[in-house]
Order: C-alpha cells, then structure tokens, then sequence
C-alpha cells in the first residue's frame, strides 16, 4: 500500500480548496478506471503539467493502472517534447489546456498514435465517483524492482538523459528522509517547484502522501514571493522546500528592515548571541507571523546557499535545512538538520541507509536509493555506476572527521587555470554576490582565454531606483572591490553586462555549458525579436554618429550604455549632439527611458522639428559654458604647513619637482593611490598656483558637516558622477575661463589594486579646447600607506613628484590620454 484513505487534509488547491487522503484515493482511482484507456503493463507514459491536484491524480493512477510515470517539464517546447515521447516509447500522456498543443504537435511529429489526456477536460462523472467512493480496492504501486518514475536530467551539461528509479529506491529514499528527523505529524509543505524535477517531486509529492505520513501540500500557481507569501497566510505551513535564489529574496528583504533601524540592528545581534529558538520566534514574531505562524524548517537544495543568509534565517528561529542530492540518488543523500546533525558551511552528514566515500576528492555513493540507470543509455550508465554498484556523482568534496560534506565544486563545471588552480565558478559567484546591492540580479563566471571572466546581469529598474545612471562605472568598481578582496586566482578579469537573464533550468541551476557561446557571442541568452531598421533620417543620423563615437554600428534594440558602453562622457557628447543637431533638449529621464538607437531616434523624430548639421560637440559644450561665480578658498593655504610637518613625521613625504611647475594657467593630473593623495600632492604645489587652483571630486566622500565645510573653503568643485555630468564640464569649463588652474584624479577613483587605471578623456577635452598645457604629478606609495581597505592610515613613506607637461596643439584627445598615460607607465620602470 502507498496511498490510502483517511479524512486527514492532502492537498489544498489554488482557490483554497480542501482535499483529503480519501478525496485522493477515490479520484486516483477514477482516473484509472475510466480515463487510461491504454494499459501496456509497465509501459512509459509522460506527465506535462504544471503543479496542480491532477498532477498527483495522473501520478498514482498510472501506478495504479501498472504504467510508468515520465515526468517532464510543462514549459517544454515541441523538440524537446517530441524527443521525450521517442525517447521512452510513451503510450500516452497527461497534459493541461497550457500544454495541451505543444503536446498535439509533438505527437504528430513522431507519427505514432500517442493518446492524450487532458487533465482540463476530465468531467467527474457523479454517478461513476460515487460507485468508486464504495470500493475498498487498494490503490496499485510498483514492485520493488520495478521502475516507479523516470525523470529527465541534464539541464545543467547537455543533453536529457532518462533516470530509471525503482520504487525501491522510491521506499528507500522515504526510509533516508526519516533518518534526517525533519517531519512531524502536523507536517504541512508549500509546493513551489515543478514536480518534474525530484526534489519537490520526492519532498512535497511522494514523501507527503505515503500512507505511513499523510501530510498535506499546498500549491501556488506561480514561483512569486507575493505568491508565496499569500500561500503561506491563508494556511498552517511547517516547512518550505526551495532553491537559494528564491529564499534570497525573502533575505533581502526582512535583512533591509532590520537593517534600517538601530534598535532592529540590535535586538538581531542580541539574538544572535543568545542563539535560542524560542527566544528568536519571540522577538521576531512579526517576522514569523509573515511566514503563515507555523513555519519551522526552510529546506534547500539545488544549489549553494549564502553562509551569510543561513545564519541569519537561523538567527530569526527558522531551521534552515541545506541538504545535497541528485535525481540519480531519488536525491537526498545528505542533509544538514538539528536531529541529524548541523554544520553551517556543509550540506550535512549522510543519511543512514547508505555509504560514501571520496575518491581522488569526487564523491561515490551506494546503497538503496542510487538509481537502476539511464534509460537506453547504457555507456552512460557505465560511465558514473560501477560494477559493484558505486554511483560517481560527479562533485568534489570534502569529508572532515565527523562525516560532514562540503562540496568543493562540480567536476565538469571547476575551471582549471594554467596555474594549476582549480576555481569552483559557483563558491566565486555566491562571494561576489554577497556584497552587491539589487542593481546586479546574478552573475555566471567562466573560464575565458585562461583567465576568469563573468557575465553580469544588471536590473536597469532598480538602477533607476537607486539614482545609479552611469551603471558601467558601478560595475566597474563593483568587479574591483570584489577582486580587491580575494585571491588572485580568483579575480575577475573580463566582464560583459547584460540585462538577459543567465540560462537556467526550471529548478533554477544554471546551463554553464551555454554560458561560455554566450559570453563569446556565439548564442543568446534568449532569441529577441530581429529589429527591421527603419528608414528614418534620425535612425540613419545617431547611428553614424555612435559609430564615429565607439567604433561600432548599434543595434536597433539594444541598450546604448550596457551593450556598447556609452560612458558619462558619451553620454553628454551624444546629447549635446541632439541638441545642436536636431534642436531638441532632452532630459535625463527621458533620454534613459529611450536609451536605444530605435527608441531615440522615434522620441526625436516626434519631438524634432527638423535637423542642421553639427560638429565638435564638446567645442559646443566648452564655449557655452555658462560664467559661473568661483569663491576662493582659504583653508589649504592655512592648513598647508601644518599638513607638511604631519605628511614629514608620520610618512617621511619626499617632495621632488615642485621648481618645475611655473606660475601660469594648467590642468593637474595625477594618479590616484588613496584618500590622502589630494593633501599629499598639495604639498608639491607652489602656493601661488595653489591658491587658484580648483580640485574636481566626487561628491559622495563630503556629505558629513565638516566635509562640507573643507570643500567649501578649500577651491573644490563637487561631482555627482550619477547626475548631470555636463553641468559638471560647464563649471570646470567656467573656472578654467576664468583663468583658474583645475586638478584631475583622470582614474576617476581610487586604484583598487595599487595598478595605475584607466584614464577618463575629459581633461583631454578641457586641454584641447581650451589649449591649456596638462602638468602631470605623481604619488608614490599611498595605497601601502592607506588603500581604501584600510580604516586608518599606515606610517608608510609618500613621494609625490613631477612628471612633466604637455601640449596640447596639434594632438586630438585620444593622444593627450594616451601621451600622459605613457608617462605615469615610463616612470614605473
């Protein structure tokens, strides 16, 4: 017996609707009696559907009915359906109206008669359910050496492979969950994830209604937080089964909260040190009341979780239960659970019917729950089950003395630099994950050219939200921050941002087999639509002139800033084209909301009121600039003797050059090592250009009151590199008009790995237009002295210097970039 009556609760609907054990029983049997028609002993029959009550009804009554259940994915297309259904030799097949005609389709294509039945269509024939009702019949199930279930794995490498599980392994994974002491009678489970899939299918199908446990499952129609969360109000939810992504949503989330308070901030850590469950559901009843009340395990499998987000889940009084499993292992092999044993930063100790055992670090299992084989694929077979029935799973592990697992990596996915290293992607990408705002959605490393490069998926909404506009600098510093902070081996060094989302199985783990044709260009994330240029004169204008910018003709649909890198500077070229061009002023908002060549080029066409040619936009920008009022600063002047016995005793400053900077009009540059650099290289200026010399920099490092205070009294124009960058150009501009010297970190930011950065052009802009000679000045030793990883300064030695200057006449901007750039390079040899 597997099923079996009993007026306890089994499945509640979408609409709410109760379903008990002995509702189950009797429809599981109407179905077998009176809608499979065709009966093949043992034969393959597929199940396409989304979860729903007639998922578990198709499942038991081809038990019931002495068929095989094959359980594929109900977003399957017509190829891979078809492939399915010729595969396995299925008789027939289960379907919904969502996947009713991809199923007509596929079945016409393999020219067999394959009979469907639509779950959609099934009318309860009163007369006939009430005759069932009265039957004692015990459900069917299969023997123990016959195939219960077949699922189809390989999302993740390549193509599908059909997984033979025995209903031995069926009981005997239900006897290794048991081990893990993780249910209770009151059990009831959120069913989130496809049932094509093993986990949920053993966890909230299989293991729930086994007659012995007669739990309850709740379904929700989509994989939505808000979904989730109605679910779990309106029911007695005890236990959540799901994939880290999603529970990083809800961690997100509640850690915002917390995080927005200091009394919040306090009672978390307060908790955390006490480390009580009851003490936790009671400060954060709130927290559990959202939750349904009821909810006391958050089980996790599929793929690594954040050791952050399970601390804090922990710390909340939730049991965050990460366990380890294949479909080949009916999957549970491992699980961390308080009963079982729990150590964070493994996925447990092995359940109790089985045995393991690492061999060349690559983890081996064998017992009752390894599969029977892959279905007509017996060198595959042969290639991960020994003779003596050992299953290679493919992960590298680790084992300590007490028998917990850690999962180094997945053989096939590690990445082996020429170095010897081997890089597990998946550990690198939770690492870097763990310290980005909501702005970066995911990020999929690959090896590349013998180095680590990533795919970034940005979310250009919630980079709105944020006020972040210029998202290639964000990412920029966010890929340096991040490789400032590991090892070299595990530094990211190529990147591409995209807004496509990596390529996934339904369950959530990424294809890496795609991700490297998709880094290269070879294939696509997803297949968007093929844009027909039109043939408007705008379209045709801001094409050739981003092309004359980046080299590159855009695509129509493609956005400007994150596929062709259109940088700040772009930006205000391109727009101060458009005004010139086409007499249209367009704002910020505007322009981010059309930043693609089509929607640009439409927004001007409707807006336009016709087109004049333009050239040397930034002459325009320059000569335009608006006079703006410059109050001379005292404070440096003031402070600079007691800055140079400072600098002198605590770095030993050595200051080389300063008779070589002449008292005339010049645009500084230097490299930029540390927050100290300005103070430093003040100390090589002489005073009388330092006093109407004006220091550009980011606004974000003076919003305290005695950094206002500094910058207001010490010749410093403010950036905001997130807005209004040609405002920005236009003071700069204006103070230069005036005579004024000005100061450039050209990096734009501070070196995150004491290497000299690439420099930005728009001292090269201010030099050409305005002719004025660029003084190159040098610091040395300031990122060993105080990098933006250190809290306080060290007593290390400081040189600043002189490097020389350049002319501008006769060069264009690139040469004047690159002519200072070689300069800093030539000095480092």
């Amino acid at each position: 017996m597997f099923l079996n009556k009993s007026d306890r609760l089994a499945i509640v609907d979408f609409d709410g609707k109760k379903i008990s054990h002995t509702d189950l029983v009797n429809t599981v049997k109407y179905y077998s009696d009176y809608v499979i028609t065709e009966k093949t002993p043992k034969a393959f029959s597929i199940i396409m559907m989304e979860n729903r009550k007639e998922w578990f009804y198709a499942f038991y009554s081809l038990w019931d009915s002495n068929l095989t259940p094959v359980a594929v994915d109900a977003m399957s297309n017509k190829n891979e359906l078809e492939y399915f259904l010729n595969d396995s030799g299925a008789i027939c097949i289960y379907v919904s109206n969502n996947t009713y005609e991809v199923a007509k389709e596929a079945i016409l294509s393999t020219g067999r008669d394959i009979k469907i039945f639509n779950v959609d269509e099934i009318k309860i024939d009163k007369e006939k359910y009430e005759k069932i009702e009265k039957d004692e019949r015990i459900l069917s199930h299969p023997d123990m050496e016959d195939i219960a279930v077949m699922l189809y794995t390989s999302g993740t490498t390549g193509s599908p492979k059909g997984v033979m599980l025995t209903y031995g392994n069926i009981y005997n994974q239900i006897l290794s969950i048991r081990t893990l002491e993780i249910t209770w009678d009151d059990e009831q489970i959120l069913a989130v994830l496809p049932f094509h899939h093993i986990l949920p299918l053993m966890s909230a199908n299989i293991y729930y209604m086994y007659h012995e446990h007669q739990y309850s499952v709740v379904l929700v129609e989509k994989l939505s937080s808000q979904e989730i969360l109605k679910a779990l109000s309106e029911n007695d939810v005890t236990m959540l089964v799901l994939v880290p992504r999603v529970y990083k949503l809800f961690y997100k989330s509640i850690k915002s909260t917390i995080d927005s308070k200091w009394i919040t901030r306090l009672i978390y850590a307060i908790a955390k040190k006490i480390n009580n469950k009851a003490f936790s559901k009671k400060i954060f009843k709130k927290v559990h009341d959202k939750f349904g009340g009821k909810l006391r395990s958050m089980v996790v499998g599929g793929a690594k979780s954040d050791i952050e987000m399970i601390e804090f889940f922990n710390t909340l009084g939730f049991d965050y239960c990460e366990g380890y499993g294949l479909t080949e292992t009916a999957p549970i092999i491992s699980g961390n659970t308080n009963n079982h044993g729990y150590k964070i930063g493994t996925v447990g100790k092995p359940v109790n019917n089985i045995e393991v055992k690492a061999v060349d670090q690559e983890l081996w299992v064998k017992g009752p729950i390894v599969m029977r084989g892959y279905f007509n694929k017996p060198e595959k077979t042969s290639e991960v089950l020994t003779d003596d029935g050992w299953f290679k799973t493919g992960d590298l592990v680790e084992v300590d003395d007490e028998g917990y697992i850690t999962i180094v990596g997945r053989k096939n996915a590690m990445i082996v630099l020429s170095n010897g290293k081997n890089v597990d992607p998946e550990t690198l990408e939770i690492k870097f994950m763990s310290s980005v705002n909501s702005i970066i959605k995911e990020v999929g490393i690959i090896g590349h050219n013998d180095k680590l490069a990533s795919l970034i998926v940005i979310d250009r909404n919630e980079a709105k939200k944020l006020n972040i506009l210029n998202i290639n600098a964000y990412i920029k510093d966010t890929v340096e921050f991040y490789n400032g902070a590991v090892h070299n081996y595990e530094k990211i060094l190529e990147y591409k941002i995209t807004e496509d989302e990596l390529p996934k199985t339904r369950i959530g783990k990424v294809r890496r087999f795609m991700l490297k044709d998709i880094y290269s260009g070879k294939s696509k994330v997803e297949n968007k639509e093929n844009v027909n240029e039109p043939n408007t004169e705008e379209y045709r204008i801001l094409k050739d002139f981003i092309f004359k910018m980046k080299g590159v003709y855009p695509e129509g649909n493609k956005n400007l800033e994150v596929e062709f890198g259109l940088d700040s500077l772009d930006q205000v070229e391109l727009l101060t084209f458009i005004e010139n061009s086409f007499g249209l002023k367009i704002s910020e908002e505007d322009f981010k909301d059309n930043l693609t060549l089509l929607g640009l080029s439409k927004y001007i066409e409707e807006k336009s009121s016709g087109f004049t040619e333009t050239t040397d936009q930034w002459k325009e920008v320059i000569q335009n600039a608006p006079n703006k009022e410059l109050k001379d600063g005292w404070l440096m002047l003031l402070i600079k003797p007691i800055l140079f016995l400072l600098f002198k005793l605590y770095f030993r400053i050595d200051i080389k050059g300063s008779e070589n900077i002449k008292n005339e009009q010049q645009i500084f540059i230097a490299n930029h090592e540390s927050f100290i650099d300005g103070l430093a290289l003040s100390l090589l200026i002489p005073n009388e250009s330092s006093e109407k010399t004006y220091t550009l920099a980011i606004n974000w490092y003076f919003k305290n009151a005695f950094m206002k205070f500094f910058a207001k009294h010490s010749n410093i124009l403010l950036l905001d590199i997130n807005k209004n960058i040609k405002s920005t150009i236009e003071n700069v501009s204006s103070a230069l008009k005036q005579g004024k010297n000005v100061f450039i970190f050209p990096e734009g930011t501070r070196t995150k790995d004491g290497n000299l950065g690439e420099f930005k052009k728009i001292f090269a802009i201010l030099s050409k237009e305005l002719n004025i000679p660029v003084t190159c000045l040098k610091i040395d030793g300031a990122f060993e002295a105080y990098s933006r990883y250190d809290k306080f300064p060290k007593p290390k030695k400081l040189s600043v210097k002189y490097l020389g200057q350049i002319k501008p006449e006769n060069m264009s901007y690139s040469e004047i970039v690159d002519t200072a750039f070689n300069m800093y390079l030539e000095d480092d040899k």
